[in-house]
């Protein structure tokens, strides 16, 4: 889908082209079929145009809703301020760090981050129309070998924590299975350097990410 701005662009492009072709056609005196056909479509493709910006721009205003939600629900959890909402244009991504969603080499949800996802559940409910990634994220230590058996690589661990993150989130608080997708990038979409254990702590992680899809 195109931006708002460059839509606007297009949309002035094809009327400007519109006109000039109206013109030719008055002051030609034609009543030439393919000079009406031609016109015929680039009035539909104006149309299209239109009616495609009005659409992103109200995803976006609804993004913005969503975003805003989430910031006032989550003020009032525990985590907080080590919580990250973000909005870029269509998509909200809410970034949660494992160590506050996991106990250490554990797949389980705490407790105390039971708030958390009752404050996404609830936009998620509000807005029908919107589904969510749940995508896993890791540092790239390889799993220790007490683990390997049951998580072969950091893929299977992501993939692990992000897929009890959706039963969560459709088990005990009821959202739909089919708005959901789980999703591990294991640690290949690092966030900070892996070369310290401050960067390797930031790049274990879960992030929802809401969006609206195209039907």
């Amino acid at each position: 889908m195109i931006t708002s701005k460059r839509g606007v662009l297009m949309i002035a492009r094809k009327s400007a082209w519109l006109g000039l072709l109206l013109a030719v056609f008055l002051l030609a005196g034609c009543s030439c079929k393919k000079y009406e056909q031609q016109i015929a479509q680039m009035e539909e493709q104006v149309a299209d145009l239109q009616t495609q910006v009005a659409d992103k721009d109200a995803t976006i205003a609804e993004a913005n809703q969503i975003a805003d939600g989430l910031r006032a629900d989550l003020k009032k959890c525990q985590a907080d301020n080590a919580v990250l909402v973000e909005q870029i244009n269509e998509v909200v991504m809410i970034r949660i760090p494992d160590k506050l969603m996991f106990a250490s080499s554990s797949v389980m949800v705490l407790d105390t981050m039971v708030p958390t996802l009752e404050a996404i559940a609830s936009q998620i409910s509000q807005h029908p129309t919107w589904d969510a990634y749940v995508e896993g994220y890791t540092d790239n230590k390889k799993i220790l070998e007490d683990w390997q058996e049951k998580w072969p690589s950091n893929w299977e661990l992501g993939a692990a924590r992000s897929c009890s993150v959706v039963r969560y989130l459709t088990n005990q608080l009821n959202l739909p299975a089919e708005r959901f997708a789980a999703v591990s990038y294991g640690p290949f979409h690092p966030v900070a350097p892996n070369d310290t254990p401050e960067g390797r702590e930031q790049n274990r992680f879960v992030q929802v990410v809401l969006h609206k899809p195209t039907r």
